[in-house]
This record gives structure tokens, sequence and C-alpha cells, in this order.
């Protein structure tokens, strides 16, 4: 052990008690040593006594000598048996907790090796009934440890009081633990919650964890970054100390030493609260450097302080005290490095921390095997004893500088220096230092038992220590009542044991001065309590000390929070981005995700099938900018948005890129704010969001935009990746119903320099693709064990492909996920599911009935409060499915009708309750039980139907419900007349909404009485203009329904804004019908009387086309559009303005054919090209040439200017392009790398290179600076048409083949190849904005999607070879010319509308016919598809393909079986109810070219190129009969009505009958060898061949035997079908786009075939007829596969005409015959297109008006 040699004169005592208090009395009343200490200083004067000693405490003494080193006390290893006792707590049941003594930890543990104590086991025996003894009760139980309650915080409220934040966090189970701590004290507190506490941190999720974790951090950042350490901050941040983690504690500590080191006047609250500070420290939160730095300002500040009045000796003497005392409750190594920093010599303070180093060796000798528990520190105080004299005890706890306060500096000094004991054993230290750990950790029973038993109960020091701390607890605010209460009591108790505690009589003042303050308390309780014990106490006349100083241990609690206000402002981000990380991945619940395909657009073929997710992950990793993902309502979007999001949020590190889910249609402004307002429902801070834009990026994925009815460009408008702006990847979903044809131009991004251009190369697109049959097993198979169910994937498997048309229903995953749930209850009941039909709406309308059903189950068999129960079971006696059906259709409509269809509904009860909200959200009992059996989700104050379709789903069945057994769901009853304009049909225009108008179109198929309940709105409009919107609807809805109004009575009807897109209104009565705004785009108005109708606004589709008297070979628009060029066949070039269609300017100067026009970038020049070989620069201004020329030694084929206007190119038949100066016409290069023909040439956007394509099947590119050639593409046909996109990165090349190709520009490879024609691509141009390109064949103009070549549209009209085709700058338009001599102008806004593009797919039928009784038609097409019609209404039937294509199709009279060829020698047999048979009939050595069924459908005939003609039986498929003869290919069979011959022509000239059972035959016409077609008829009389020769406009009719034709049937035009009616008595012939119709007649007893009526309004030629067998009624099939139903009708008095019975497929507009004689409000523009197509206004043509498409105003 250490001795210690202290010289009396520079040792300054620790001031510890009275200079009366009996020094024997000291130590259990042990023998005094007072003999052995040394009296020091006695005679100082109060002058300098306490001032100087306090200055030279750290200055150097040479009077102090170390005698030996003081770390011999800490490595000492020391044995230390205590008596056998035992000690019992005295809080009730409770058991000893083994609690670490040492507050505090090193670094390492390695700094203090561990002194090894052995203590047996000791039992000690208490009697708290003693007499004398002091009571055991008086703290009867341990407490919750001080803290200062707060109110709970509720969950994700904003913070606003630093106490109820520190309060909150504390209940709190800590990050992480201490890894030199063990969790006794924590788990002893939290045993110590309430119910309320624990219920509340049940309550607190991880993410509100950290966000309190992120508050408290964020307050020691702001601490230490404030300059300025006030006084309310420094009472704030105290607060936080003891609930702070590691790391940020060690921060504020270093922040508070760095602080009182720097400042330079002494800030007493900051001195305060770095005590109180290091006082709170958890175990290994303090270093051993900690305590030395603190030590080495304090001794800074005492150097330089003056006693004066100042009270900073006080506080600091006071707060070093208490930094010794944690020192001394560690461990001894504190104490042993803070010499280090001492100066060399020794001085009173070296003594000081010697004495502490020795005392602390001792506490840590105790604390290495006593835990902290009152067992275990009673017995180290007694252990501590018999350490020895060597450890002479240390400084106090603080009171006796207190103390000197009360008796004056000088005298305090002097009594300590004569008085106090220095070298007597100290083990009351120890005891303290336990008693005031217990306090901190609300231990109070443990507390009292130490008091009461401990042996250095009669030291004064102790006795000192324990009445301060009971006066701290009493005037403490942070314990409660009870407790500061009973330590009145206590010291009462202390006061009165004379016997058993014998307190010191300063001791006794000492408390009845702790009594006066408490006295003085405000807490009335307290207050009573102290002044009652004080008037008991001093009877004895004790007086208290006349000075009093604050109890109060800690600073007082803040009234302000400046450091969490100003936290609460900063931009958290990362914390917050995590929060909503952890919120977002919460809340994703999906039960079954099936990761969807997607293809490049709607027409793509599902070999082009890729995996969207991988899409989106390409996307996010390129430099596209936006991707649009599209697709039907149901087909996934939304899930696959939320997973997506999911997906990103799980694979989120800090500074990634944000996935930001946004629902569009809860936001206010989206196409403004999108970003921000997102953020901002996400509870982000301005100042958040500023730095985020400013420095993070996002993938915004935005969910609904058709739901949010935008038509606005979302990357434009939010300027999104512009400088300073959002950087985001920009994901859209919307359905496709929702777009028209261009909506690219919504969601391309613009360049930064010109708003109106689409930049597309950083845009990409996908269409979610239904799902595959694979992908429906996945899903049941997921589907299936969510949920205990009687069925098994192959159960619903067997019923979803059994029942017709299902499958392919459910391969949409919405309808598929309400299959799954209905099919139980669909096939309830049915034996045969073969014939059950199921709808789309079919499926909603079960789901919903399933799903009301079970809810109601549910509710009967909960048991509910008899509020609920009430409104139940009046819910139940008035229906409880109609009633929720009922609920959320009103819901339904109310959206509609407040919210124009926005789905969200906000509702706060509080500020909506006034609101039409209420009647569907607010707490009603009996609105909360309908609101929950609803298809509604909820998230916070936002409601939403589950799904958009499910919320129009409702609407429409409030205008039409679904009919059936079950009366709750029975359609709502039949408005009347009067109360039309409370219906819903009259609420709102439904155009817009496509998904409502299919639910109710799918309807009217299903129940008829809707569909009359229609046409009675419409019946009732002609006489009540308030059924108007109603009847619009209601004539929109049947159109849709395919319900035709040929020669229906619509006269005067009001249906404005109507759709009658691809509607058939053939002879309809429609005068004086007000059809204002009404869309008529490829609608049937043949004939329609349109007299005195209102037209306002009508729409067409397209403009009236322009109309010239030669062949048109060129067009071009002007830059700006405001003029617009054509070039013609003899070498004119006309000008027109587009304003109003006229022209305006002929030019003339070429001879021949001007086959391509350019305008030049600034619209000042025209480019043209010409047959002549020159190349003519024409001025715009004037008309005149500026230059010709010359050199091309051909034809020159196309022109181009380059995109700066300073050069054009010219391309020509002799094999060369020419670059050319289009200022001086100098030429520039002779580009001669073709071998022959070139067809066309286009400059890059840059204007660096030109592409040409030639007949020599190659695409060339050239440097336009210096004429080399930089690629060759090697194209398989020869090339007609090339051009680059919009972007330069891709060529695009159209060939003779019918293919257009897309070639990368850079590398020459091929991208992509499709065919785009069945012929020839003749032309094909790009819009400006590069979205799309049109292409012409020779009839048709095809509209395609540029980037991934899917066709869009398709417009017909041509009737001849379309030679050019361009858009208009705006891309609105699109103008193609041909040999028809016109320009038709198409409206490219309405693409698409009214069209069933893939019905315009379809292949050309090759067959048709009618069943036996008239009642279905059968199809056969070219690609193998076999089709059945319902022979009245046109309606589609089943269809079933094959995997070759079919060259010729028969069909047997009975419709049941087909024979088909293809272009091989085999013929194939099928039934058309259930598809292919085995019958492979083989046998022909060529191509099939005709094939027939007998009249009994038994045996099959067929002719071949390999001349002969075969029999087969149709039931076997064997061969019977091989008939030879003719001596060239067999075009044409057929057998007699008998069966019993058949009759074959041939292209040898001879129509031969053969005689089915010899296979005889005889010639029975010769006609000579021709090519063309030949048809047989049977007619009453006779049989009749009808030849066409090839090239002929004669069809030459010949009888059986005659020698020469008797009949010549005369047509304007090449003919090609011919077919001969049922009754033989009618031919129809095809003819240059129109139907001929040819009657048998007598005339002068003369039979002949009369013309009896052209029908001129077909779209294509046609390929083949089928008469009806019943009725004079014929089917023509077009070479595009549409079909079109006529019926000949005889009028007495006009005779016969023919009209429209129905349609499939593509139809073209149609006005043939239509009167718009006095139609008010036509347009100029409308009413020329309209008397373009036939109709008739009623006004004789003038000159003027009969040329008004070419009048010329120069």
């Amino acid at each position: 052990m250490a001795a210690i040699k202290l010289e009396s004169a520079n040792l300054l005592n620790p001031l510890g008690h009275h200079a009366t208090r009996n020094v024997a009395a000291d130590d259990n009343r042990e023998t005094s040593n007072a003999s052995n200490a040394k009296s020091v200083s006695s005679g100082h004067s109060s002058r300098f006594g306490f001032s100087k000693r306090l200055s030279r405490l750290f200055k150097r003494d040479h009077k102090v000598k170390k005698i030996a080193p003081s770390s011999a006390v800490a490595t000492a290893p020391v044995s230390i048996v205590g008596p056998r006792q035992h000690v019992q707590s005295a809080a009730p049941g409770s058991n000893a907790i083994p609690v670490s003594l040492g507050l505090h930890s090193p670094a390492h543990a390695s700094q203090t090796p561990p002194t090894t104590l052995a203590v047996p086991v000791t039992q000690m025996h208490l009697n708290p009934s003693a007499r004398d003894s002091l009571r055991l009760d008086i703290f009867p139980e341990n407490v919750a440890k001080p803290t200062h309650k707060t109110s709970l915080l509720k969950p994700y409220v904003r913070v606003d009081k630093t106490p109820q934040l520190v309060y909150c966090y504390s209940l709190l189970p800590k990050a992480q633990e201490s890894p030199s701590s063990a969790s006794d004290s924590d788990d002893f507190q939290a045993s110590l919650l309430d119910d309320e506490q624990r219920e509340w941190v049940q309550l607190i999720d991880p993410i509100l964890q950290h966000r309190y974790r992120w508050l408290v951090e964020q307050l020691v950042k702001a601490f230490a970054d404030n300059q300025l350490k006030t006084s309310a901050a420094i009472e704030e941040i105290v607060l936080v100390g003891p609930v702070l983690d590691r790391e940020p504690y060690r921060q504020l500590l270093n922040c508070f030493i760095s602080e009182i080191k720097e400042t330079t006047a002494l800030d007493i609250t900051l001195l305060q609260g770095l005590v109180q500070l290091i006082e709170c420290a958890s175990p290994g939160y303090i270093v051993d450097d900690d305590l030395v730095k603190i030590a080495t300002v304090l001794s800074k500040e005492l150097s330089i302080t003056h006693i004066g009045t100042s009270d900073h000796p006080l506080h600091l003497t006071m707060s070093l005290a208490r930094v010794l005392d944690v020192m001394v409750a560690g461990k001894a190594v504190y104490a042993h490095q803070a010499l280090q920093y001492a100066p060399d010599d020794e001085t009173p303070l070296q003594v000081l921390w010697k004495f502490a180093n020795l005392a602390a060796a001792g506490a840590g000798v105790a604390s290495s095997v006593f835990k902290l528990d009152p067992e275990g520190l009673l017995k180290g105080i007694e252990s501590l004893q018999k350490i020895g004299a060597e450890v002479v005890g240390a400084i106090s706890t603080g009171m006796e500088v207190v103390k000197t306060r009360y008796v004056g500096a000088g005298g305090a000094v002097r009594a300590s220096e004569t008085k106090f004991d220095l070298m007597k054993k100290r083990s009351w230290y120890l005891a303290l230092q336990g008693t005031a750990l217990f306090i901190r950790q609300g231990r109070l029973s443990d507390f009292n038992l130490v008091v009461s038993q401990a042996s250095c109960r009669h030291n004064a020091n102790f006795q000192w220590g324990i009445c301060r701390q009971l006066g701290e607890i009493a005037v403490d605010p942070l314990w409660d009542t009870l407790a500061r209460q009973q330590t009145v009591d206590f010291l009462g108790e202390l006061y009165k044991s004379d016997t058993y505690w014998k307190p010191h009589a300063d001791v006794k003042q000492w408390i009845l001065t702790i009594l006066v303050q408490i006295a003085g308390m405000a807490d009335v309780s307290l207050k009573d309590r102290a002044l009652a014990l004080l008037t008991d106490l001093k009877t004895d006349g004790t007086a208290e000390f006349l000075r009093r100083r604050s109890l109060a241990r800690r600073l007082p609690l803040p009234t302000a929070y400046p450091l969490l206000a100003q936290v609460q402002e900063i931009p958290k981000i990362e914390y917050d981005l995590h929060s909503l990380r952890m919120l977002r991945i919460a809340e994703h619940k999906q039960a079954v995700y099936i990761a969807p395909m997607a293809k490049p657009s709607f027409q793509a073929s599902d070999d082009t099938l890729f995996s969207l997710m991988e899409k989106v992950k390409d996307f996010l990793g390129g430099d596209s900018q936006v991707i649009l993902i599209l697709g039907d309502s149901g087909a996934g979007k939304s899930t696959f948005n939320r997973y997506l999001e999911h997906e990103l949020w799980q694979d989120y590190k800090a500074g990634d890129r944000i996935p930001l889910f946004i629902n569009l249609p809860s936001l206010e402004r989206p196409e403004k704010d999108l970003v921000a307002e997102q953020l901002k429902s996400h509870n982000f801070l301005d100042d958040q969001i500023r730095e985020l834009k400013l420095s993070r990026q996002f993938m915004l994925i935005c969910d609904g935009y058709d739901e949010s009815q935008l038509t606005s460009n979302l990357h434009t408008t939010n300027l999104l990746n512009r400088s300073g702006q959002w950087d985001v990847k920009l994901l859209i979903t919307c359905r496709t119903q929702y777009l028209g044809p261009d909506y690219r131009s919504r969601f391309a991004p613009k360049a930064a320099d010109q708003y109106t251009r689409d930049i597309n190369n950083l845009f990409q697109e996908a269409v979610i693709a239904p799902f595959s049959k694979q992908q429906i097993k996945d899903y049941v198979d997921r589907y299936v064990p969510l949920e205990p169910r009687t069925w098994v994937t192959d159960d619903y498997m067997d019923k979803l492909t059994t029942i017709p048309n299902l499958l392919d229903l459910v391969k949409n995953p919405f309808l598929l996920t309400l299959s799954l749930e209905a099919l139980p209850n669909v096939v309830q009941g049915e034996s045969d599911l073969s014939t059950l039909p199921i709808t789309r709406v079919q499926l909603y309308d079960t789901f919903v009935q399933h799903w009301l059903g079970v809810n109601r189950r549910r509710l009967e068999g909960n048991k509910l409060d008899k509020g609920n129960q009430q409104a139940f079971d009046e819910l139940l006696e008035a229906g409880f499915e109609l009633n929720g059906l009922q609920f959320q259709q009103n819901l339904a409509a109310a959206i509609f009708r407040e919210q124009e269809g926005k789905p969200v509904v906000d509702y706060t009860h509080k500020r909506d309750k006034p609101s039409w909200k209420a009647a569907f959200f607010s707490p009603d009992a009996e609105i909360t039980i309908l609101r929950d059996v609803s298809l509604l989700s909820r998230v916070g104050t936002q409601h939403r139907f589950v799904h958009r379709s499910i919320l129009e789903y409702f609407f429409s069945c409030t205008i039409y419900g679904p009919a059936g057994s079950n009366d709750d769901f029975a359609p709502p009853p039949h408005f009347e007349s009067s109360n039309i304009i409370n219906h819903p049909l009259s609420q709102r225009n439904l155009v817009t909404e496509p998904s409502i108008i299919q639910f109710l179109a799918e309807r009217v198929k299903m129940d008829s009485r809707f569909r009359q309940q229609l046409l009675a709105f419409i019946e009732q409009s002609k006489a009540d203009n308030r059924a108007a919107c109603a009847a619009a609807n209601a004539i929109t809805i049947l159109v849709k329904a395919e319900v035709s109004f040929n020669g229906s009575d619509l006269r005067g009807v009001q249906v404005p804004g109507a759709d009658l897109s691809g509607g058939q209104f053939d002879s309809v009565q429609l005068q004086e019908a007000d059809l204002t705004g009404v869309n008529l785009t490829r609608s049937w108005i043949r004939q329609a009387d349109l007299s005195k109708a209102q037209m306002e606004e009508v729409k067409f589709g397209e403009l009236p086309y322009l109309e010239e008297v030669d062949y048109v070979t060129s067009i071009a628009y002007s830059a700006g559009g405001k003029f617009f060029a054509l070039g013609l066949y003899k070498g004119d070039i006309n000008i027109y303005n587009t304003a109003n269609w006229t022209r305006t300017r002929k030019l003339e100067g070429h001879r021949k054919k001007v086959p391509d026009l350019a305008y030049s970038p600034s619209g000042e020049q025209l480019l043209s090209g010409s047959y002549d070989r020159t190349v003519r620069l024409w001025s715009c201004t004037t008309g005149s040439t500026d230059f010709i020329l010359e050199g091309h030694t051909s034809y020159v084929n196309a022109v181009e200017f380059s995109p700066a206007g300073n050069q054009v190119a010219s391309a020509s038949r002799d094999a060369t392009v020419r670059l050319w100066d289009s200022r001086t016409g100098s030429l520039l290069f002779v580009l001669s790398d073709h071998g022959s023909s070139i067809n066309s040439i286009a400059y890059s956007p840059d204007g660096r290179n030109i592409v040409s394509g030639g007949c020599d099947r190659k695409a060339r590119t050239f440097n336009t600076h210096t004429g080399e050639i930089d690629l060759v593409l090697e194209v398989k046909a020869s090339v007609n048409c090339v051009a680059y996109s919009h972007d330069g990165l891709r060529i695009i090349t159209g060939d003779a083949d019918g293919y257009l190709q897309l070639w990368g520009s850079a590398t020459g490879e091929s991208v992509k190849r499709v065919k785009g024609s069945s012929g020839s691509i003749c032309e094909f141009g790009l819009t400006p904005n590069g979205g799309w390109i049109a292409s012409s064949d020779r009839l048709t103009v095809t509209l395609w999607e540029a980037h991934s070549l899917i066709p869009v549209t398709v417009f017909v009209g041509h009737l001849g070879q379309i030679e050019s085709v361009m858009f208009s700058p705006n891309s609105l338009q699109l103008a193609s010319g041909g040999y028809d001599r016109t320009v038709r102008l198409w409206d490219i806004t309405t693409a698409g509308v009214g069209l069933n593009l893939a019905a315009n797919q379809s292949a050309q039928v090759v067959g048709i016919a009618y069943s036996q009784d008239g009642s279905s038609l059968i199809t056969g097409s070219l690609s193998g598809t076999v089709q059945r019609y319902d022979g009245a209404t046109g309606k589609s039937g089943p269809s079933y393909s094959c995997s070759f294509e079919f060259g010729k199709i028969a069909i047997s009279p009975d419709g049941r079986r087909i024979a088909s060829a293809g272009y091989c020698n085999e013929i194939r047999t099928w039934n058309t109810d259930t598809g292919p048979d085995d019958y492979v009939l083989q046998g022909h050595k060529s191509w099939v070219m005709a094939l027939a069924y007998s009249p009994d459908g038994q045996q099959i005939v067929s002719g071949s190129l390999d001349r002969t003609v075969r029999l087969w039986s149709a039931c076997s498929g064997e061969p019977s009969l091989v008939l030879s003869g003719h001596i060239a290919s067999v075009a044409t069979v057929l057998f007699s009505p008998c069966g019993l011959q058949v009759v074959s022509g041939s292209w040898d000239g001879t129509i031969r009958v053969w005689n089915v059972g010899t296979g005889e035959s005889r010639v029975v016409v010769d006609i000579g060898r021709f090519l063309g077609h030949v048809r047989i008829g049977f007619t009453p009389i006779g049989m009749l061949i009808a030849v066409q020769r090839e090239g002929s406009n004669r069809v030459e009719l010949w009888h059986e035997e005659s020698l020469e034709a008797q009949h010549n049937l005369q047509h304007d035009g090449e003919v090609g079908t011919i077919s001969w009616s049922s009754c033989g008595q009618w031919i129809a012939t095809d003819c240059s786009n129109s139907i001929w119709l040819w009657k048998l007649v007598t005339k002068d007893a003369m039979q002949e075939w009369e013309l009896v009526l052209v029908i001129r309004d077909i779209i294509r030629s046609s390929s083949c007829f089928s008469w009806s067998p019943d009725a004079l009624e014929f089917v023509a099939a077009d070479l595009a596969g549409s079909l079109q139903a006529w019926k000949l009708v005889e009028n007495p008095e006009s005779g016969w005409c023919v009209r429209l019975k129905w349609s499939s497929g593509v139809t073209a507009f149609t006005a043939t015959d239509a009167s718009i004689v006095d139609a008010v409000g036509l347009n100029t523009m409308n009413r020329r297109l309209l008397k373009q197509r036939g109709a008739r206004d009623g006004l004789l043509p003038t000159a003027e008006s009969s040329n008004e498409s070419q009048q010329e105003t120069i």
C-alpha cells in the first residue's frame, strides 16, 4: 500500500462537518485516530484562507511529497472476507439484481487489470421492528427512476416538447447495449412500466423508434453547431443526456468540455450542465481521458478565479468534487492517469487525487465482487474498512463546500483544518456512492436498507450526505409526490434517531435547514408536511443554518425548447427516406403476383413478348427518361407498379435513385407540382423538398394517368430533367382505351430548346400482354393455398378451359381474380359447361354478388355491439345484398357527379360532415357496415374503390344492373319519361368513359330489355330535349354493342356529342336530328336522310379530298404547313393554301411526271424532280424557276433538301445521287455506287449523311461533305423508300416485298424487319416528331408506330395506286395522293376510332358459305382461320385456326364441314364445331385450285394445276375417281344440283361435264385458251358458264353446247369475282371496288341479263360472294377479310334497291346518296367532304361549285 506523508501547512482539508462535531463518534464509535492527524494552517486568516488555498490547489508546492507510488494500490491483490450476514431487500418480493457499481468503464478493458476479491456468502439478520433501529418501511418499495413524465406521444404526431421526447424515448428499448454493461438495469426498468406505457411501447414501430432516435441525436448536433450556448439550450440538452447512445453522448460531452475550455467567462449553467451530464453517463460512455480533461479545464478556471462575492469558486469546487465522485465510482486508473497531467512537483490537488485513487481502489475492489444490491453494498462497506489504514479516504461529495457558505469561508476552512481527520478510514464514501446510484435507479427501498444498516451510519460525513440526498429528492419535481413526502418523513426519522443513527449536532442543523427549504415550496402537501415536522423538531432548541443554499442537484426543467424547434426544421432527408422506405415496404401486400410480360405495341404478335420487369430495369440503367406502360383495364398496371416500387425500396441504399409511387388521381396538380406534391403527402418539409430537388435522383412510378383525366405531358409541364429541376426517370401507366392514336406527344420528352419537338430516343413504351395459359395456371397454383377451398388447381383450370371464351377473358389478371372467386357460383347447377356463355360484365356481376354474400355471412357469425347489431338487423330485413349494391352504386354515382369521376375521396369527418361525402364515410353504424363490406380501400383519409374498373362497373349498374332470378340484383325499374332528367344517363356524356360504355354494351347483348330501354330514350329525345344527353349516351352504347340502325326512323332525335364511329346507318332517316358534335368517323350513312339536321362540329375523321384532272404522283407540305404542293403525272405542280384548301398557284415547266417534291426548311423554295431528267428549284414567292439542275441521264425519282437548306440532293434511274448547292445551283458531288435505279433518298437530321435506296436491293449512306460512302445495307428486295428516324439513330427502308426494316445508322445492323403489306411498299413518310410512319401499298395507307414498327390503323378510300404520303408539320394530318387523281387528307387524331384493327388485319377470305337454313355463315381465310357468324346479325361465333394457310376452301351444304387446300398438293377436312379432322386427302401432284362439296355433302371434288379432277369420300377421305381430260390447269369445279354430274372449267378453254358414276366426260363449251375467271351457274334457263378473261371489262355468259357467248355483261373496269344467286336469277360481280348486280329479266319474250344496281361503296375488291339459300341476300368478303351482308328489296314504285344488313371488319366513311339538304351548321369543309362522297345537298351545281377544289387564286 502506498503511504502518504503530509505536511500540515499546504493541505486543504475537505470541508465535511461543523467544527464542533464529536470526532470520537465517527466510524462505528471506534477509538479515534485523531491523534494521528496533523493540523494544517490553522493560523491563516480568512482573507487568504479560502481563496488562496483554492488557487494553490493547482500550483507547484514542494512541501507535499510522494512517499510511495499510488499505482501500487491499483495493482495489489486483495482478499476480503466479511462476516456471514444476509441482507433482505426492503422491496417486497424483490430479488437482488446484480448491477456493477462502477459507473464507467475504460475504453479498453486491458488498461485496468481486474483486482480479485474473494468474499464468501454472508448473511445479515436484521430486526426492523427493533425499537432503536431506523424504520425499513419509510420507502416501502422501489419505484421507477426519476423521470420527467409527460403525456405519451401519439404515433406519427409532431414532437413539440423536449421533455416529452426524452420521456417517451426512455421507455423504448435501447437500439444497442453497451458492450461493457449488463442489461439488468434495463430489465429492471422495463419491469416497472405500467400498462399504459407497455401498450404505448407496442404501438411504436421501428420507423418511429428510429425517428425519435434521430430527433434526439439531432438535438445534440444542433447544440454543438450553435455558437451561442444559451441557458435555455443547456437546460434542454442536459435532459437528453441520460437517453443518448454512446456516440452522440460522447459528442455532447466533448462539446461541453470544449465550450468551457474556450470560454473567457465561466458560465455557471454550462458548468452545472457538464457535471449533470457526467453523472448521468451510462457504463462505458466515459473513457479515461474524459475526466482528466475535465479536471484540467477546471484547474485552469480555479487558477484565474477570485473569491470576492462571486459564486464561481463555490461552483467550481462543487463541480470538481462531483467529478471526482464519478472518478472514484469508476476505476482507479482515472486518478492514476490524472496525475500525468499535474505539475511536476506535488500540490494539494495531487494529494486529493491520490486519496481519490486509494479510495477508488477500495471501491474498485469491492465492485469487482459486490454488485450493486443492498446486501453486496453493505458487505462492501464493511470489507473496505479492512483494507487498512493506507486507504485514507477521499474528498467529499460536495456538501462540505456548500457548508462553507453558511459559516464563512475562513471559519469553515479553519474548523476543517483543525478538526478534519484526514487519515480516518472512509468507508462512508463508498456508502454514499452506492446510495446515490440507488437513488438514480429509483431503488428507494434499497436506499432505505443501506441507510439503516450501514456500519458507517454514525459518521458525520455519511449523515450529512444522506440528508442532502434526501433533500434533493424532496425538491426535485421529477420524483412523484408520494416519494417526496416520504423523504420528509425520512428526515424526521433521522433527526429523532438519537439511539440508532446518532445524528451529529451540525447534521441536525442541516436537516432543519433542508426542511425549511421544503416548507418554502409551492407544493402544498410537501409544504404542510415540512412545516408540521419543523414544529415538532424545533422543540429541542436546535436552529437551522442562517444561510441557505439551493438543494437542486440538476438544472431546472426548460420552459422553452429552442433546439427542438430548430431540429424540427432540419431537412432530415435520409431518415425520412428510411421511414418512407420502411412504411412502403410494410404496406406492400400482394397475395399473388405473377410477373407480367409485355410487347412493344398493341398489335405486336406474341413472338415479340419480353419481361416487363427486365424492360423497366433496362430503362433504369439506360439513357431514356420516360417509359409508358399501357394496358387494358385490369391488365395489372397498378399491381406491377406497386411491386416495382416494393422491389426498388427493398434494394434501396442511401444515395440511390429514390422510388416514388404516385397515385396521380390523388394529387391536385400533378401537371405542375408532381414530385413536390407527392413528397408533401409523405410529410416532407419544404426545405427537404428543395434539397431533394437539387441533390437526389428519383424513379417516379405514376399510376392512373387515365384516372386522373390528364391530357398534359407530365415530363414537360413539370420541367423534369431540366437544369435545376427534378432529376427523374418517369414511368407512367395508362389504360389503352383512354388514348388516341397520337398519344406519344403526351409522354415523350420535349427538346429543351423547342418544346414542340419530341425527343423520342428518350422515350420508351410497352404494352402489358394478356396472361398466357401458363401464367394463368401459375396464378391459380398460388391462389388456391391462400385459404381453405374445396377446389384444387385442376378444378379451376378445367372450368376455365371448358367454358367457351372464358380462358380468353381471364387473360386479363383482374378478371382472372374475379373469375376464380366467382367460378364456384357460376358453374353451380350447370351440367354442360361447354355451352355456358360468360362475359366481362357477367364476371363482375357474379363476383359482387359473391362478395356481398360472403360478408353478410361473416357479419352474421360475428358478435356485434348493440348499435352495430341493430343496424345490421335492419339491413338484413331490407335486403343486405340489395343495400350493399345500392350503397356502392350511389357512391360511384356521387364520385362521377361530384368529382367528375376522379376516384379518390378524401374524407375528414369534422371538415366534411356537411358534405355529400358524409353519406358514405361518416361513423354512422349503418354506413360503417355498408362501407366495410364494400369493395373499397383506404389509405389515411383517402378512400377509393379497389380498382378503377369496379368504380366504372358500379356506375354502369346505376344505368342498368344485372338481371336474373335474384331480385336484389335486378335492373332498376323503367324510368318514367318525366324523370328522364334524373336518370344516370342524363348526368354526363359517357363518350370519355369507354370502360363504362363497354360494360353497358355487354348488357345490351345479354338483355334485350336494356336494348329496348335505350331505344326508348332515343325515341323520347325526338319530342323532349331533356332526354338529349341520355339519348346520346344510349345511341353510343348501342353502336358499341354493334346494333345496326340500318333503315331506322331516327327523325328528330337529339343525340349531341354521341360517338357513332363505325356505326351502321344505311338508309336511316335522320331529318331534323340534333347531331351537334357527333363523331361519324368510319360510319356508314349511305342513303341516310340528314335534311335539316343540326350538324355543327360533326367529325368525319378526314377532310375533303383534293381532286385533280391528272394522276397525283407526289405531295409536300411547306415547313410551316401553310402551303401544300402536289406534282402531277404530266409535269404540272399545283400549290394549295391549307387554310381553306383552295389552289393558289400552278407551276409549269416540267414536261413529264413529277415523282417527288420537297420544300426548303425556310419555306421559300420548292424542289421538284421529274421524269424529264431535270431538277427544278422554284421561288415560292414568285412561282418562277430559280434554277434548273441538269445532269441526270434518266428519270429523276427523288429529291430532298438538306436540314440546313443550303444543299439539295436528287436521285435518278441513272443509278446516281447528285448533291447540289441550293444557293448557286452548282453541282457538288456525284455519288455513283449504286448498280441500278435509285428510288429514294433522305438526309440525316444533322445533314452530315444521306441515305439512298435502289433497285439493286441496297441502301447506302454517304457523307454529304466528302461524298464518301459510309455504309451499305443489304436489303432482300428492291428498296422503294428510305428515311432517317427523327433522332438520326435509325434508318428505315421499305421494299418491294412489302417489308419495313429498321437499321442502326451508326453500325448498319438490322434492328427489326416486319411485313408491312401483302404487296410492295410504295412510299412512306414520317411525322415531324418522329412518332409515326405512314406507308402505302397499292390502295391503303397504314399508320405505324415508328420505334416498334407496329401497325396502329389503316386508312382506306383510294381507288387507284397510291404514289405518295406525307404528314403535316403539326403531325395532325396525313396526306396521300395517287392514281385515282385525288389527295386524301386523313385526321390522325381520330386514327383507330370506330376501327376494329384486329378485323382489319385478318387475312383475305377465300371461301364463304351459308348453312342450308341460312341461319349461319362460315368463312375460311387465307391464314387458316375458320369463323362462324350469325347469318341475320353478323355476330361472330366460335373460331379456330390451323397452322397452315388456306388457298381454297369448300363448305358442306349443312355448314358443318370444310374442305381446305393450301398452296400444296393436300386437302384437309374440318368439322366447323370441333376443328380439323384426321383426314388428309392426298393424290394431286400439284396445287389444288378448286374445291366443292356435293349437294348431299357426301363427296368432295377437287381440281388442280396437275390438270386432273378428283372425287373423294367426304366421310372417310378415301379417293373414288381421278378424272383426266383437261390439258391445262383446272380452275373451277362444281357439282350439278342433282349431284350426279361434276362440271369443271380449265384454262385450256373447255368446260367439261363428268359423270360421277362412270367418270366419262364431254366438252360442253370451248371458249379457247385463256387466263381469267370461270364461274358456272345453274339457272332457270339451264347451265350457264360465266367467263371473265384477264384484262377484260366484260363477262361472257355461255349456254351449254353453245359456240359463242349469248350474253355480255359490260363493266367500266376489270371484273374480278363472279357469283350466282341460289335461285339462278341474279349475278353479282366485283368491279373496281364496287358490286354490280345483274338480274335475269324477260323483255319482248326474250330473256336477258340486266344491270339493276351498282354498289359503289366497297372499300376493297371482293374476294368472294355467298348468296343466302332462301332469301335475296348475299355476303361479300373483301381482300382484307371484311364482310358486308346486303339485302335486295323491291319497291313497287321505285324498283329494286339494296340495303346493308350488317358488316364486320374495317369500313370507310360512306355517304353515297345521303341527303344533306338544308343541314344546319355544316361547315364548308364537311359539306364538301359529304358531297365528294356522293351526298346530295339539293343545290344545282354551278361552274364555280363544280370546280371549287380547283379554284386558282393568284
